[in-house]
């Protein structure tokens, strides 16, 4: 019963399919169709109308099974594709995530590269300052060695100078009694002294 419960909705078919080849026939020279040709024309569409029917009645299982595990085959595989798109979402998302925090340490590893450069500038100013300090006390301490030196070789070369001048004024001036009298003065002051 369930068979030609669905048999029904292919009838109106196959009665526009009868029609249309009685029409055909009908139209096919000669006059008119005769009550043979009639029956054959009905006995070929009830074959047909038969065929159809086994055919419905003997495949319905296995297209029917065959169908259900395609229809099942690709809800599977809608379902696997749903999976790998929300899994290609959730990668999407780490991605996003991963390439905001490396645009993150990005500006971090900047910020800290600078605070370092920052460092390291103080630190060349300060020892630059330091050595400037150092080459300046040292250059002062130059000068003055050098104003010493220069003063104690002045003195030296006034008093080598003095010493020629007055030995010249001496030679010019003393004679031979007043060398005799500067010597007994002397020896006498030591021989005081020397008591």
């Amino acid at each position: 019963m369930r068979p030609a419960r669905k048999l029904l909705p292919l009838l109106p078919a196959l009665g526009i399919v009868a029609l249309s080849a009685g029409t055909a026939l009908a139209s096919s020279g000669g006059g008119g169709i005769s009550d043979h040709q009639m029956w054959d024309f009905i006995y070929r569409i009830m074959n047909f109308v038969v065929l159809v029917a086994v055919l419905v009645v003997v495949l319905r299982k296995p297209l029917k099974s065959g169908l259900s595990s395609r229809v099942d085959q690709i809800k599977s595989e809608l379902e696997e594709l749903e999976a790998k798109r929300e899994q290609a979402r959730r990668d999407y998302a780490l991605m996003e995530q991963r390439l905001a925090d490396a645009a993150g340490e990005h500006d971090k590893i900047l910020a800290e590269f600078r605070v370092m450069g920052e460092k390291e500038k103080a630190a060349i100013i300060a020892g630059a300052e330091s050595t400037a300090q150092r080459i300046k006390e040292q250059a002062s301490f130059t000068i003055e060695q050098e104003t010493a030196q220069a003063k104690a070789e002045l003195r030296r070369d006034v008093a080598e100078m003095s010493a020629a001048l007055a030995e010249d004024l001496l030679k010019e001036k003393i004679n031979s009694e007043d060398q005799t009298r500067l010597v007994d003065e002397y020896l006498a002051k030591v021989s005081q002294e020397v008591q």
